[in-house]
């Protein structure tokens, strides 16, 4: 079944860590961390480990994931 990434959860495990302080952890630019915050960028997947060993959580935890069922060729 098709993964899609919906939310970023990026704020929700900031804690008292604001996303200035995460890009100069990360060494990124602070527009970026709010670049992802409002999804107008995705993380890649080495920036979402990056990202989580800092904040003590799982790179999959960054995001809501979201199961879609395959399209079926006969409704077309």
């Amino acid at each position: 079944m098709p993964l899609i990434r919906g939310r970023c959860r990026l704020r929700d495990y900031l804690g008292d860590m604001s996303p200035a302080q995460l890009a100069r952890r990360l060494g990124v630019n602070e527009s970026t961390v709010s670049r992802w915050i409002s999804r107008e960028r995705d993380m890649t997947y080495e920036h979402a480990v990056e990202v989580a060993n800092v904040l003590n959580c799982h790179a999959e935890d960054l995001y809501d994931f979201e199961y879609v069922a395959p399209k079926d060729p006969s409704d077309e």
